[in-house]
């Protein structure tokens, strides 16, 4: 994905959901209501969270220096879990923790036309930044399904910001079900039952975007189709015999590095330098073959760095997400 499109998603949820955090705070301390609490809460819990994503895109894009050669696009993987440890903690250890005391301890919420207004809003609100989340998707997956395309991506930052804000969805449809039959019954367990709803939904999110993370973090190679797709494409040039091994890792959003040990079809190479050997006989058979070797040799080695730069290029320009390429001789 291009960054500036991952940048832009992220900072309109940041602010979509700062807004949204105030405007349910205002709502519950006018009603009392326990789901509107937990609304409030996962909308704090998700400004900060987006917070971190974006924080972790900006560090991720500085250019590599001297310590880290390959750069810091590791940076976005770690901010995203960072932000999916906030959700669990901030958004679903709260809730369920509201949710629980509301069960032990009920007291009937006093709901008003305001806390319905709000949630009214916030399903505007949270729906539009789910819609830019679900463009920005749609242009990187191309045909790929949206299931396996949010398993398979190396950016987590849109993923995260398009699971928290689906949920944040539901969670408003959850908790505006929950206060209305509260209000309805005069019962304050519809209201528990809905905050523990919500937060069970930021628990889900948070686990599973914890393990996308870590995997990431951990250095995931790229899909098996691609890996395949990329040895295949090596081994079809006449000048490689075979690709011994190859390895990949994940090293940005969208970046990785592969290297592969290739064996090198000598005797394709040896032919291209026949036009050269056959000028060097023409003016007789030399007395010291030395000379003869060593400008061989020369030649051989420019040949074969010559057929790794244009082997790199023509794969950069199949596969651009492999920013670091080593091919070695096997």
């Amino acid at each position: 994905m291009a960054g500036s499109e991952s940048t832009k998603a992220v900072l309109l949820a940041v602010l979509a959901n700062l807004f949204l955090s105030v405007a349910k705070l205002v709502a519950f301390l006018f009603s009392g209501s326990g789901a509107m609490l937990s609304e409030a809460i996962h909308s704090a819990a998700d400004t900060g969270n987006q917070l971190l994503l974006f924080i972790g895109i900006r560090r991720s894009e500085r250019p590599a220096n001297a310590t880290f050669h390959y750069g810091f696009g590791g940076e976005r993987f770690f901010f995203a879990l960072m932000s999916a440890a906030g959700i669990f903690v901030l958004g679903c250890g709260v809730t369920l923790y509201h949710g629980v005391h509301m069960l032990l301890h009920p007291t009937v919420s006093h709901s008003s036309w305001i806390d319905f207004a709000v949630l009214g809003l916030s399903l505007v609100v949270e729906g539009g930044v789910l819609l830019k989340a679900l463009s920005v998707v749609k242009k990187e997956r191309g045909d790929v399904p949206l299931m396996k395309y949010l398993k398979h991506s190396s950016d987590p930052t849109l993923a995260a910001v398009l699971l928290e804000d689906g949920v944040a969805c539901i969670g408003v449809l959850v908790a505006f079900t929950g206060i209305a039959t509260a209000q309805a019954t005069g019962s304050p367990l519809p209201d528990a039952i809905a905050t523990l709803i919500i937060g069970g939904l930021m628990g889900f999110i948070a686990i599973w975007l914890g393990y996308k993370n870590r995997s990431l973090i951990l250095g995931r190679s790229l899909p098996p189709e691609t890996q395949k797709a990329v040895v295949d494409f090596l081994e079809s040039q006449e000048t490689v015999e075979r690709v011994a091994r190859s390895k990949s890792i994940v090293v940005g959003a969208d970046n990785f590095k592969f290297s592969a040990e290739v064996d090198w079809n000598g005797a394709v190479l040896g032919e291209r330098l026949v036009p050269w050997a056959q000028g060097v006989m023409a003016g007789g058979k030399p007395d010291d073959l030395t000379p003869f070797c060593r400008e061989f040799g020369e030649r051989m080695t420019e040949l074969v760095a010559g057929e790794v730069d244009r082997i790199e290029k023509a794969l950069r320009e199949k596969h651009p997400e492999l920013v670091h390429l080593d091919l070695e001789g096997d």
